[in-house]
């Protein structure tokens, strides 16, 4: 098992920030989803802490964006590690940003007409901050009671922290989207990797019958396992159907994207992440399965999947990986990936990430703008 995603009980005494002062909201941008999206995954990094050296950055980035033709800005605003980048009263900020980042990058974004898609890490809270330093019980379990730094969607009181913040950003922000992240089980150590904590195993049997931990034969021949895949995959997706039903209680159109795993059949068994379910009940707006190789043939396979999951149910813009721990393109492979993604019907891309879109890709992107 990876050392560096087990996690002992100790590491609750990891000492946590404290969350900053409310401050004064900022509108969204208006790009027309008419108009194919072009859009980028961002991170507070890639500006640094330095508030008037990220501002100043954050113009000369989103101007040649702008020339680049890219409309949509998918900025984190809450990492892995559980920590915010905007004016909190519930989530705990990264002391390094003690300014509002959020709301400069919105408001910036908002002068050149770009829509910002505030980004979490939904689950993933591997520095056991805050609320979750103060719930132990919410980290998902081995069954040997081995915890991660992960939290488990199982557990209705999890689900609600998650969507605390989401509900935050928008009342604060006047966002027009939330985009969910991480929206799985985790996949280390292994997979699938589901909670056996006491309370998920009474919640499971409450609903089926079954004691998980009477069972023997954790294999997909027993059904009693095959009722516990199923079981825990449904948990996510009731989250995602519990935020929409949050985001409709704010009296505001706030719409839902979502990083997604690129095989969805193997997502639904293993991370839990039944995607096309969400399309089908029209959970969500845009799915952005990360398609992250250099391979044009699985490219174009996974897209045309994508595509008929979303067809009439949502919008889909594959994520291109440009430098990601799959792939490293080129410039005219984007462009290809880009060919194919129009030639199927997508609805746009969406670049991964910010990081490595420099120069080379960005010219390609101009030149390509019409």
């Amino acid at each position: 098992m990876k050392s560096k995603t087990i996690l002992v009980l100790s590491i609750l005494l990891i000492s946590a920030g404290r969350a900053s002062p409310a401050v004064s909201s900022t509108g969204p941008g208006n790009a027309s989803l008419s108009t194919p999206v072009r859009g980028v995954w961002m991170h507070p990094g890639f500006f640094g802490p330095d508030q008037t050296a990220a501002v100043e950055k954050m113009r000369l980035t989103l101007d040649e964006y702008a020339k680049a033709g890219i409309n949509t800005l998918i900025m984190c605003v809450k990492n892995t590690s559980g920590h915010v980048y905007y004016a909190s009263d519930i989530g705990v900020r990264d002391k390094a940003y003690d300014w509002d980042f959020f709301g400069a990058f919105v408001a910036e974004a908002k002068k050149r007409k770009m829509d910002v898609h505030p980004w979490f890490c939904v689950f993933p809270e591997s520095a056991i901050l805050g609320q979750v330093r103060e719930h132990p019980e919410w980290l998902i379990q081995s069954p040997k009671r081995e915890m991660v730094g992960t939290v488990n969607p199982a557990l209705p009181a999890v689900r609600a922290y998650e969507i605390s913040l989401m509900l935050e950003v928008v009342r604060k922000y006047d966002a027009g989207w939330v985009h969910l992240d991480y929206i799985r089980y985790p996949c280390e150590p292994t997979e699938p990797y589901f909670s056996f904590d006491p309370e998920t195993l009474r919640l499971f049997k409450n609903d089926t019958g079954i004691d998980m931990a009477a069972v023997k034969a954790r294999d997909s021949g027993n059904m009693a396992w095959n009722e516990w895949l199923r079981w825990n995959t449904d948990r996510v997706t009731v989250f995602v159907r519990e935020l929409k039903d949050a985001l409709k209680g704010t009296g505001r159109k706030v719409k839902i994207s979502a990083a997604v795993f690129p095989d969805a059949q193997n997502a639904r068994v293993l991370i839990g992440q039944d995607w096309p379910a969400w399309a089908r009940e029209r959970l969500v707006d845009m799915l952005c399965p990360m398609l992250y190789s250099n391979d044009a043939g699985l490219f174009e396979k996974l897209v045309r999947e994508a595509v008929a999951y979303g067809k009439g149910r949502s919008q889909v813009c594959p994520g291109i990986g440009i430098g990601t721990s799959h792939n490293q393109n080129t410039p005219e492979g984007m462009i290809e990936q880009m060919k194919i993604s129009k030639a199927l019907g997508a609805d746009g891309v969406v670049y991964f990430s910010s990081s490595s879109l420099n120069p080379p890709f960005l010219e390609k992107l101009k030149a390509s703008k019409s």
